[in-house]
């Protein structure tokens, strides 16, 4: 496989706090998931996320959770210091955050606003769960690519922590849904929990990635949690459960 090939640079305004790179042409979920142990291998000080399904909508949502919970916002920061391109000619701030220096802001922006939440918390969220997403869940653990946008954007965030690549793609913006700090909290359990590393973030999803299969305890209480997190019953996620224990992968949702 040519990774190069699959790799376009890509530079859109509300990214140039990090690198990241569009991804075309994948013909397999393995192809997919070759590039990001790649990235990853080349990358280990910091966390690789991939955009999963609905990319549009999933970048609309992202800025409107940005915008709505205040996570660009400067004031309070010291903002001298940072690169040269962040001032005006009068050595102003320019207002906006344009330079991987200022990551720092919506880093700590996101962050203190997840105190008090937990997997409890999340999984009182009372999120609604029907037939239909009980499906949705068996077949994109079955077939991920069938799920994901043509177009994929994988994020080199300067992070540590897995989870915390929701703070360069904060995403649950609706009311019904999961917000960026439930989704954080979900995802710090998972890691914790199961050692479930959030790799990927869509419109509805969220991806999480193991280096083997869970074990059968661990397979049985994350059944517990699922039914938990989706105020149903632990019989609704048999066939979920029969899906995933082969797998080293997980793909949730976190909408309505």
């Amino acid at each position: 496989m040519n990774i190069e090939k699959l790799i376009k640079t890509r530079e859109p305004y509300q990214e140039r706090l990090f690198e990241s790179f569009l991804i075309e042409n994948i013909k397999s979920y393995e192809e997919l998931m070759d590039v990001y142990q790649t990235y990853k291998q080349n990358h280990p000080d910091k966390t690789v996320i991939l955009t999963l399904d609905d990319l549009g909508q999933a970048e609309y949502t992202s800025g409107h959770a940005c915008d709505y919970n205040s996570l660009l916002d400067t004031d309070g920061y010291d903002l001298s210091g940072l690169d040269e391109a962040c001032y005006d000619e009068d050595n102003e701030h320019l207002g906006h955050l344009s330079t991987p220096s200022e990551y720092f802001i919506i880093r700590e922006n996101f962050l203190k606003q997840t105190k008090g939440i937990d997997f409890k918390t999340v999984c009182e969220k009372g999120i609604d769960n029907a037939e239909d997403d009980v499906l949705d869940l068996e077949n994109i653990n079955e077939s991920p690519l069938a799920f994901l946008d043509q177009q994929i954007i994988l994020k080199i965030l300067p992070v540590e922590k897995p989870y915390e690549g929701l703070t360069g793609f904060p995403n649950g913006y609706f009311d019904a849904d999961f917000s960026p700090f439930e989704n954080y909290a979900l995802s710090k359990h998972l890691f914790e929990t199961y050692n479930l590393e959030l790799f990927g973030i869509g419109a509805s999803f969220l991806g999480f990635i193991r280096n083997e299969p869970l074990k059968d305890n661990e397979l049985k209480a994350l059944v517990i949690d699922l039914a938990k997190l989706y105020n149903t019953t632990e019989s609704e996620f048999e066939k979920l459960a029969d899906i995933i224990k082969n797998k080293n992968h997980l793909f949730l949702r976190y909408t309505e």
